[in-house]
């Protein structure tokens, strides 16, 4: 298995998909728009402040995940202490159980480092084991719009 990791550019063709899977895995039932929510990410991308980023694996040539470094990550924000975020981790389901997964938080982590932050967050109603077995420790949970997540942190320093 051949795997890269490079940052995501917001013309190319795998920004349109990196902006569909992101749309169906964490806004597809939030009444979002497709459009709208595609808009944000290419906003997001075009910004080459050098900070926030977004990662894009590539395994065996073909486009296999997503992963974005963020200064904000939840609206309303339950913590506006908190700051920066792992964010939006997707792999293909084709892709899944390579390690793709971990190879994308490393990458954001390493990143994270580079640009000077202490602790990274992230939230999660779902892979919670995932991101322990990755070193993450539990910093909380909080409930949004009827669901519980939890809130993860992780020293990098």
């Amino acid at each position: 298995m051949s795997l890269t990791i490079t940052r995501l550019q917001p013309d190319s063709p795998e920004a349109e998909l990196a902006a569909r899977w992101r749309y169906d895995a964490f806004f597809g039932d939030s009444g979002e728009t497709f459009e709208a929510s595609r808009a944000a990410l290419f906003d997001f991308l075009r910004r080459h402040e050098g900070y926030e980023i977004g990662l894009l694996a590539v395994c065996d040539g073909q486009p296999a995940g997503l992963c974005l470094f963020v200064r904000e990550e939840v609206e309303p924000n339950p913590r506006p202490d908190l700051s920066p975020w792992l964010a939006a981790l997707y792999v293909a389901p084709e892709f899944r159980k390579r390690g793709i997964g971990a190879a994308l938080v490393r990458a954001i982590e390493a990143h994270a480092r580079k640009v000077g932050t202490v602790t990274l967050h992230l939230y999660t109603s779902e892979a919670e084991g995932f991101y322990a077995r990755l070193g993450w420790r539990m910093a909380g949970r909080f409930v949004q719009a009827g669901e519980t997540f939890a809130l993860m942190a992780r020293d990098i320093a």
